[in-house]
């Protein structure tokens, strides 16, 4: 690989690692866009309230929402682009030049096509669709995408009924079919737009059946009548009625080989129709082009008539800079192309001068670099104009795309300071409402200091009740129901044998100790699998727990449930759905009490009413952190066996080992020894079944001792709970949040009637605080 191919490589490379930033700068402004429709709809709406007098409904009326909107859209479709260029994976030539330059001799001589495929005409412009051709060692086809019915009429036939300034422009292809057009115009190029347009008309029989809107694939040799102007001698031939299938077509994709090195990332768009005489075809033709092309090479040529820089190729530049937009150097993005004839040096140099006085002011090269080649050369246009303009690319491609990117940002951030100022003005106009229409900020204060209090009466009676329960004579009956069902199983399981059978453990003990020469390959495995079958039976007091936790959560869900129940009151048949925000300090908000009121009955499991509670008080409009921390710390809690129990009941199991330690001596030793003989597996069954029945006995005793463990540890959890949600350095804060968010859900009744002018209110707060943080967002 050539120094300038690998150059090219890493400069697309480069453009991809920059894709992901600018995919999320696009999908961030079109973000922007849809809570700027949000917020216009909101607005909308708070603006019809009925509590909104004339005044209030001017100062929430923000003129320039339309227009930036419109900036938005435009912004984050300028990072798309951005995108499509950094995601192609070719470097992109734009070919261009007016009629007669030899700029489809250039493209014939970088491609190796011909002119069954890009034609070459002399007087008359010839190429009649823009074509983007790309170099593949393998294929050789043309992929054309067609014009639909829609944008046949939309993008050609329309613009020349316009040029023509016809009033009005047929609305279906049968209709301009049918059209009639007048027998002359005024102007010579009004009549030769009208000679376009009934030629177009009369051959549309050749053409309409590929207004499809979709690909047409077609091989190379086929290609030229979808691309090119029929010739002279093609229309002679036909007596007029020639066909036109180039209408048809918006744009080819050619893939060939191309002859020259450094080709295997370029991509070559013709551009046709600079300076032809046509309705706008040259701004048609470079319309969508900006980033999709890196450079534009410029043909010129030599000639009797031609020797000169004229007024029709100045415009063509001043064009093409709307495709260069952010690219700050001219002469980094246009190149021309003096086609020179050998045979006439004169003419040659004739344009030689007037290219260096006129465009580049005396100094070569000064705002555009020329190349000098006779574009029927291929050689001579690989090594004259492909080499050095790859070359000049691949070192000032990376500066270009930073200026693309740079003055995009700079152009976005001028619609952000756009958008900061109205949300500035919206504010003020909020304030204005909330002052005239709203709550007054001790009201809310005020209930949410009722709403703590309630809740705090309510959740101290019931850590009194749990106290009482966990430092009361009297042990709770479940445990010891649990415990005492948890000892009948282990015994249950110990007289059947340990789970086997009597019979059948003593055959299998009697096996393995004459196999294996001794009893402690039998008896230590077995020891080992008693132990924790047992351990595991008495884990099934995992069930009470998990009832008393949830008893717990009931109990305390109640509490809640008893203040703030019309939070969590269904509606249609589904369970609560309270909406942060709507009960925000808006329009015709007041107080009073009777937090409950209206609270749904309907029974539902504890856990799930907390879970909802810590919901709200996340997603609230103004977020409780404190508070919803609280509540998933209790619902983060598991009471277990294994966690509270099992340490307090392991050294009861210990016997249940091959070796112990003795008792008198405390050396260690083996307690099996038992003659390998079906009496020695008798003997080995009653001492198991002993030491097992003991071991459920210490443990049964051990557990009835710890009685009132797990009532204390309730009592500790709801304890805590309640000094963390009512006592926290947060917590009066945020239960005024929590307040200012909900207050028209947790009061119903009291606020019946103002609820839907709140909700207006609270959303355009809570759509303008979302732009808000988008336009702050880095990068934006």
């Amino acid at each position: 690989m050539s120094g300038i191919s690998t150059a090219i490589d890493a400069l697309l490379q480069a453009r991809l690692r920059q894709l992901p930033e600018v995919e999320r700068e696009s999908a961030r402004w079109h973000t922007l866009g849809e809570r700027l429709d949000e917020l216009d709809g909101a607005l909308a709406d708070l603006r019809v309230h009925t509590t909104m007098d004339g005044a209030l409904v001017a100062a929430l009326t923000l003129p320039q929402l339309p227009e930036i909107r419109l900036a938005v859209a435009e912004a984050a479709d300028s990072f798309r682009v951005i995108a499509s260029r950094f995601t192609r994976t070719t470097v992109n030539i734009g070919v261009s030049g007016a009629a007669r330059m030899g700029k489809s001799t250039l493209l014939q001589s970088i491609s190796g096509l011909d002119d069954d495929q890009i034609p070459t005409g002399h007087g008359i412009p010839v190429t009649a669709v823009r074509s983007r051709i790309f170099h593949s060692p393998a294929v050789r086809r043309a992929e054309l995408e067609m014009h639909s019915p829609e944008s046949f009429l939309a993008d050609v036939i329309s613009p020349l009924h316009a040029a023509l300034e016809l009033s009005t422009a047929p609305r279906t292809v049968a209709e301009f079919g049918r059209w009639a057009y007048p027998d002359a115009m005024p102007e010579a190029r009004g009549r030769v737009l009208l000679t376009r347009l009934r030629e177009l008309q009369s051959a549309l029989e050749s053409y309409e059946q590929l207004l499809t809107g979709g690909v047409k694939t077609v091989p190379l040799e086929e290609v030229r009548s979808y691309v090119a102007y029929p010739t002279h001698e093609e229309i002679t031939a036909a007596e007029g009625q020639v066909g036109r299938a180039y209408a048809a077509v918006r744009e080819a994709r050619i893939e060939c080989t191309f002859p020259h090195e450094h080709v295997a990332r370029i991509g070559i768009v013709d551009l046709p129709g600079l300076g032809e005489v046509a309705a706008d075809a040259d701004r048609r033709h470079v319309a969508g082009l900006r980033n999709e092309v890196d450079a534009v090479l410029v043909v010129k040529r030599s000639s009797d008539t031609s020797s000169f820089f004229d007024e029709t190729d100045t415009a063509g530049l001043s064009l093409l800079d709307e495709v260069r937009g952010f690219v700050r150097s001219t002469a980094d993005f246009t190149y021309l192309v003096h086609n020179i004839d050998p045979d006439k040096p004169h003419l040659a140099e004739n344009l030689r001068g007037d290219l260096l006085r006129n465009v580049n002011w005396g100094e070569p090269d000064r705002f555009f670099t020329v190349f000098e080649t006779d574009v029927r050369d291929p050689e001579r246009v690989g090594r004259e104009v492909l080499s050095p303009l790859l070359k000049r690319m691949a070192e000032g491609l990376p500066v270009m795309d930073a200026e693309v990117l740079a003055g995009t940002r700079t152009q976005a951030s001028a619609v952000k300071d756009r958008i900061g100022l109205q949300l500035t003005d919206l504010h003020r106009a909020l304030d204005q409402v909330a002052r005239r229409a709203g709550v007054p900020e001790e009201v809310n204060d005020a209930k949410a200091a009722q709403l703590r209090s309630g809740v705090a009466r309510q959740l101290r009676t019931l850590v009194a009740e749990l106290a009482a329960e966990a430092h009361g004579s009297m042990v709770d009956p479940g445990f010891g129901e649990a415990v005492g069902k948890a000892y009948e199983g282990v015994l249950a399981w110990v007289e059947n044998g340990f789970g086997k059978g009597a019979d059948a453990w003593r055959q299998e003990a009697l096996t393995c100790m004459i196999t294996e020469g001794h009893a402690a390959a039998f008896a230590g495995p077995e020891f080992s699998r008693i132990r924790v079958e047992i351990s595991r039976r008495f884990a099934a007091l995992d069930d009470f727990f998990t009832a008393r936790l949830t008893d717990a959560w009931d109990r305390t869900a109640a509490v809640i449930e008893a203040e703030c129940g019309a939070l969590f009151k269904d509606d249609e048949g589904g369970k609560a759905n309270a909406a942060p925000g709507s009960g925000s300090s808006g329009p015709g908000a007041g107080a009073g009490a009777g937090a409950g009121a209206g609270a749904d009955t309907t029974a539902r499991p504890g856990r799930d009413v907390l879970a909802k509670l810590a919901e709200l008080f996340a997603r609230s409009s103004q977020p409780c952190p404190g508070l919803a921390s609280a509540v998933n710390s209790l619902l983060d809690v598991r009471l277990e066996y294994r966690t509270l129990l099992y340490p307090r009941v392991r050294p009861d199991l210990a016997p249940l080992n091959l070796q112990v330690t003795h008792p008198d001596t405390g050396e260690q030793m083996q307690q099996v020894a038992v003659p390998l003989t079906e009496e020695g597996a008798e003997d080995l069954y009653e001492l198991f079944n002993g030491l097992a029945e003991q071991a459920a006995f210490r443990i049964q005793k051990s557990l009835s001792q710890e009685a009132a463990m797990p009532a204390a540890v309730i009592h500790a959890l709801v304890e805590q709970f309640e000094d963390t949600l009512i006592r926290s350095g947060t917590s009066v804060q945020e239960f005024r949040r929590f307040v200012r968010s909900y207050r028209n859900d947790l009061w119903p009744e009291e606020f019946q009637g103002i609820d839907e002018a709140n909700s207006r209110f609270a959303r355009v707060v809570r759509v303008a605080d979302e732009i808000s943080t988008v336009i702050e967002e880095e990068q934006l």
